[in-house]
């Protein structure tokens, strides 16, 4: 199990959950909103890898422009995200801060889920859930996860009240992505960031994906060999 700590430790985790499996139920369509960096895109990949791991297709993914949008929702987003008809909103890495924007989609009948790991500002968005490890609130043991991580622990909680019939632990195999992210974030290698880190190698040096296929290979990075310096200096600023 990897030693990792409880996902229903987070603040808001089960309501989000919830949502999230009764949106699959209903067949809803569901905007997956990711920052555009090396922690945002990786992110999305772990939510896109696991709603077609299970067989939902009704989502579709929404990464902002850096220069025309830059960070975080907008209101433009969120129009044009109702008008492709989403009634359900997760975002990944970013949207913490976004009270206007999250109103905007409540007004538009839009649900918002926030995962993010930015340190709340004095008001929170009056999303319908918000997960991130700095909220006060919390009795989760670890404030330090990327926004990949905090997808991740959203998975497996999900995975944790159901299964869709993967076998347990399935979900390890989207660490190549958080390991990526968390050593791209600069987040601090402790606690359970050093267990993503560690396994995310791992799994990053055996990985079939093709775009990172291609990264590797014109950046003449060795896969077998991978390390965290390979991520920090050469793999992550090309994603950004």
């Amino acid at each position: 199990n990897l030693h990792t700590h409880e996902p229903f430790l987070l603040e808001d985790m089960e309501k989000a959950v919830e949502r999230i499996l009764l949106a699959i139920e209903k067949n809803e369509k569901i905007c997956i909103y990711s920052d555009y960096d090396a922690d945002g895109v990786p992110a999305a990949v772990v939510l896109h890898d696991f709603l077609k791991k299970i067989g939902y297709t009704n989502f579709e993914i929404y990464i902002p422009h850096r220069h025309d949008e830059g960070f975080g929702l907008n209101g433009e987003a969120i129009k044009t995200i109702a008008k492709n008809a989403s009634t359900l909103l997760i975002t990944l890495d970013c949207g913490i801060t976004d009270v206007a924007e999250v109103e905007q989609a409540n007004d538009l009948g839009i649900d918002v889920i926030i995962t993010d790991h930015h340190i709340p500002g004095e008001e929170l968005p009056p999303a319908f859930a918000i997960i991130n490890p700095k909220r006060a609130l919390n009795k989760y043991p670890f404030d330090m996860l990327c926004g990949s991580g905090v997808a991740f622990k959203l998975v497996q909680a999900i995975l944790k009240k159901k299964s869709f019939g993967l076998k347990e632990g399935w979900e390890k195999w989207l660490l190549d992505m958080v390991g990526l992210a968390t050593c791209a974030d600069m987040v601090p290698l402790t606690g359970e960031n050093r267990i993503f880190a560690y396994y995310g190698l791992k799994v990053l040096r055996k990985s079939p994906r093709a775009g990172l296929l291609s990264l590797f290979q014109k950046l003449k990075v060795n896969q077998k060999h991978l390390t965290e310096d390979d991520i920090g200096f050469t793999i992550g600023p090309r994603i950004n």
